[in-house]
């Protein structure tokens, strides 16, 4: 029996680098993020609709959406923010679920999706995907948060921050787990977390 697991956590939490040692574990791992950029590739339909709402200045010379200057945006516009979702949610979901059969065909004993802004999203509609097992959050002090996520993005602190005040609270976050992976050492000790949590 195949067990879905569901990974999350804030921006600079970690999620990655979780993901990439499950995958050396050969376990599949749908990425939402990856498909959240897939969805608004040139030409596609999702790009089309995000032109026609926000205008064309938000391409890029070669066509590609400009993420960083639309990101801007949504983090400084609560309701260009739920304009974008309600865009880009229905294409994400339909391709997750769409991932989620094909790797059950396989029989996998794991199938982890990462879903950044799960919490928010249960917060929303008070209840959890049905096709989700377990509630994995990664979980890092908000210091953490904010010095990854700059360094990784070249974004600046303050932005970041928005990013966090918008997303669930560390608290809500954790209300909501089945298992905590706790980011806040060393990769030898997030790798022995989670092959405890692949052993129980």
């Amino acid at each position: 029996m195949t067990k879905v697991i569901a990974l999350t956590g804030g921006i600079g939490s970690g999620k990655t680098t979780v993901s990439d040692i499950l995958k050396k574990q050969h376990i599949p791992i749908i990425d939402t993020d990856i498909i959240a950029r897939q969805v608004v590739e040139p030409g596609s339909f999702g790009l089309t609709q995000v032109v026609e709402r926000f205008g064309s200045h938000y391409l890029n010379t070669d066509g590609s959406l400009n993420r960083t200057l639309l990101r801007s945006k949504i983090f400084n516009n609560a309701e260009a923010k739920k304009e974008l979702e309600r865009i880009l949610h229905p294409l994400i979901q339909e391709e997750t679920l769409k991932q989620l059969e094909n790797y059950k065909q396989q029989l996998p004993p794991y199938i982890v999706i990462a879903i950044p802004l799960l919490i928010e999203n249960i917060k929303n509609k008070t209840t959890r995907p049905g096709y989700i097992d377990e509630i994995w959050v990664v979980d890092c002090p908000e210091e953490q948060q904010i010095k990854r996520a700059s360094k990784r993005d070249q974004s600046n602190r303050d932005l970041i921050k928005k990013i966090i005040a918008q997303q669930a609270s560390r608290k809500e976050r954790l209300s909501y787990a089945d298992h905590v992976i706790n980011n806040n050492g060393s990769l030898k000790v997030l790798e022995n977390q989670i092959q405890t949590l692949l052993t129980d």
